[in-house]
């Protein structure tokens, strides 16, 4: 966009130029109504930009397009004089109206666009910019109004007008530069540069308009309108910057409490210009009387309002100090009790990892016993050993999440099969209530690398508000289709039911927003839901469909890994076999038919891989083991395994190091590997597994799941789940 505005600036200022010169620089026609063009055109980029714009970033810009619409106003009503009467008068309505457009300007910089601003600072700022306000005010009235009040001499007030404007224009062009030098990111201050630059165009033409033309010999028409016009073309560069630069929102927060007093000081200073301003004046100008005495009742005047603001803005400053000393104190017992939880947390991590090992073993054995006796019920004894210990696990992950141990599982998923599991825990009820399930799942879909557990729990919970918009028997229907502009996932849940209200269709991600009675609901589930599907950096809307119901839709972004595990999948099926990834009865009945495949497992805890290696062989796989992670890496060398179960922390090379090894060596296997892991309290280990975008499951798992997992990656008609 800078690009377009840019090259549109020069062409139209080429342009007025070159008619200017043409019409002998005397059309003031032209003049006036080329002066309007550049402050509408940046008013309009500015509102353009508060609409895309958050926080104190839209406030600026649309402080600006104030600004700009108040000029065009004056530049309007100037044009009305000078076409109709020939001339502006030297007392003219157009000079307030100039004057007052400094003061959104003035605004807009003090409230400083980069920086996010607390409520009990912006408060502050409110009044700072009301202390201003009145100065300007005050300014204005005693240098100018007090001589048309008077009956002053035009040519002293011609002066005294003009010296204000450009003393303003000074203000404001060395307040932008300020703003310019002490930006802290790199785009702020370019487009601040451009910004600084537009202002100080109008203070530089306001000098040179009073010193080279001193006589007012060019008036409208003249290539003297250039010296207005430039400036709002420089401003709309800047608004494109900022539009290129993606500055939406504010970069920084506020500058700490410790500032407020220096800012106080300010504030006091402005309250003792007033009487010296006037003491002053009184000394070096020239003036009647009257308007002495007027502009000496006026100072006295002014300092009422000016000190009831000072005084209230201090108190408001002092109760913020206060405040904050209190939530220093508060902030110093938060941070005490941090510090006993992190070395809680670090004690439980240690011990959970220790506790997960043994757990593993007895939960898996049991697991392969139970496996081995399919053909006879399960004993009391072995249900007893089950339980106890996946008691004993679920102790181990409250204990890890009240430490804030706890840690998402994220894998290479198929949707279909996410969303298959998510509706089979809902059919007792859907068949209960008489309504009908029914899916439209598009095939071949790319994998997608998300938290299976959670993205469930936001279908489940979609599928249950369209169970309870659905008064009798209706039907709930399930899609899932890919949109390649953007290269996205879609998932629609539709229904028949009420629909949503109108009114409420704007409100239903809100945090504590229900429609249904007291005591029936929360208001936090679609919240919830909005919140995992953003953190999956995906997007939920709903809406109501045109037949009646409501259908929510759900989009997660497609990769290039998504796509590349999709090919490795496919690839991997055996030669003349068709994947069917929506068969009729899938819902209650997963095929589980395994191919077979080289499966290498690397655990340095002997039971464990022990554990795994049995499971996969009774799987159907050919599987072998070891406790030597360098020896892996030696086996690898000599054969490509189609897929290697790794543990992550392991004496020798750990995970994280053979996964790089194996990645220079064997290349193709990048993307074969599962790992297992009990260092939940490692960031290293967690960024890793995040990066390497291979399936992973903590301690203790559960051995059906990661077979499940070996299946898909292998190509196998599993049930469309990894990890």
């Amino acid at each position: 966009m800078t690009r377009t505005v840019a090259i549109a600036s020069a062409v139209y200022l080429a342009g007025y130029s070159v008619v200017s010169l043409v019409t002998g620089q005397s059309n003031v026609w032209v003049g006036d109504l080329a002066q309007l063009v550049p402050p509408l055109a940046f008013a309009g980029l500015s509102i353009a930009l508060a609409r895309r714009s958050t926080g104190q970033v839209r406030l600026f810009w649309n402080l600006n397009a104030a600004h700009a619409v108040v000029w065009a106003v004056g530049q309007s009503v100037w044009t009305y004089y000078d076409v109709n009467a020939g001339r502006v008068p030297v007392i003219s309505p157009t000079d307030p109206i100039f004057f007052l457009s400094s003061l959104p300007l003035a605004a807009a910089l003090y409230g400083r666009p980069e920086q996010e601003k607390p409520r009990w600072l912006f408060d502050i700022i409110v009044l700072d910019i009301v202390l201003i306000g009145l100065f300007a005010a005050f300014a204005y009235v005693y240098f100018v109004v007090s001589l048309v009040v008077t009956g002053g001499s035009e040519d002293v007030y011609h002066t005294n007008l003009t010296q204000l404007l450009n003393a303003r224009n000074f203000i404001l062009a060395a307040w932008a530069a300020w703003l310019w030098r002490t930006a802290r990111t790199e785009p702020w201050r370019r487009m601040l540069a451009i910004y600084c630059g537009g202002l100080t165009l109008t203070f530089v033409g306001g000098i040179l308009s009073d010193v080279l033309d001193a006589a007012g010999n060019h008036g409208s028409g003249s290539l003297w309108d250039l010296a207005w016009m430039m400036p709002y073309a420089v401003l709309s560069l800047a608004a494109a910057r900022a539009y290129d630069e993606r500055l939406f929102a504010p970069a920084e927060h506020a500058p700490p409490l410790s500032r407020l007093p220096v800012v106080s000081l300010i504030a006091v200073a402005l309250l003792i210009l007033i009487p010296t301003t006037d003491e002053i004046a009184r000394r070096v100008l020239d003036v009647s009387p009257l308007t002495e005495s007027l502009r000496t009742r006026l100072a006295l005047t002014m300092m009422i309002p000016f000190g009831v603001v000072v005084v209230v803005r201090e108190f408001l400053s002092r109760r913020a100090l206060l405040r904050a000393g209190q939530q220093l104190v508060s902030t110093r017992e938060e941070l005490a009790q941090k510090e006993k939880l992190a070395a809680v947390g670090q004690l439980v991590s240690g011990v959970a990892h220790e506790l997960n090992n043994p757990l593993q073993g007895v939960l898996g054995y049991a697991e392969l016993l139970a496996l081995s006796q399919k053909d006879q019920p399960e004993s009391e004894e072995l249900r007893a050993i089950r339980d106890n210990a996946n008691r004993a696990a679920g102790i181990v992950r409250n204990l890890l999440t009240f430490a804030g141990r706890a840690t998402p599982a994220r894998s290479w998923q198929q949707i279909n099969g996410v969303v298959r599991e998510a509706a089979q825990r809902r059919v007792p009820f859907l068949q209960l209530a008489g309504t009908r399930l029914d899916f439209r799942l598009a095939e071949r879909l790319p994998l997608v690398y998300l938290d299976a557990a959670r993205f469930q729990q936001v279908l489940i919970n979609l599928i249950e508000n369209a169970e309870a918009a659905i008064d009798t028997s209706g039907a709930i229907l399930i899609a899932t289709r890919r949109e390649p502009d953007p290269d996205r996932i879609v998932i629609e849940i539709s229904d028949n039911g009420s629909g949503v209200r109108v009114e409420d269709l704007s409100k239903i991600f809100d945090p504590f927003f229900t429609t249904r009675g007291v005591g029936e609901g929360t208001g936090l589930g679609l919240s919830v839901c909005y919140g995992i599907v953003r953190e999956h950096g995906g997007l939920i809307r709903g809406e109501n469909r045109d037949v009646g119901g409501a259908i929510f839709t759900i989009e997660l972004p497609v990769t290039a890994d998504s796509q590349e595990q999709r090919d490795v999948f496919d690839q991997a099926l055996p030669a003349g076999t068709a994947r069917n990834e929506n068969p009729a009865d899938s819902l209650l009945e997963p095929v589980a038919a395994n191919r077979k495949a080289r499966i290498l497992v690397v655990d340095d805890e002997d039971s464990n891989a022990t554990l795994v290696r049995r499971a996969l062989d009774q799987a159907g796989y050919d599987v072998e083991s070891t406790t030597l992670s360098r020896r892996a890496l030696v086996m690898i060398e000599r054969t490509a395994y189609d897929v290697v179960i790794a543990d992550v922390r392991m004496p020798e090379l750990n995970g994280q190091e053979l996964y790089s090894r194996v990645c220079q060596i064997r290349p193709e296997m990048s993307r074969r590997f599962i790992f297992i892991t009990g260092d939940i309290d490692s960031e290293d280990t967690l960024d890793f597994l995040d990066r390497s975008r291979c399936g992973y499951f903590m301690k203790p798992f559960n051995l059906e799941r990661l077979t499940s997992a070996v299946t898909t990656l292998v190509g196998g008609p599993g049930d469309d789940r990894i990890g």
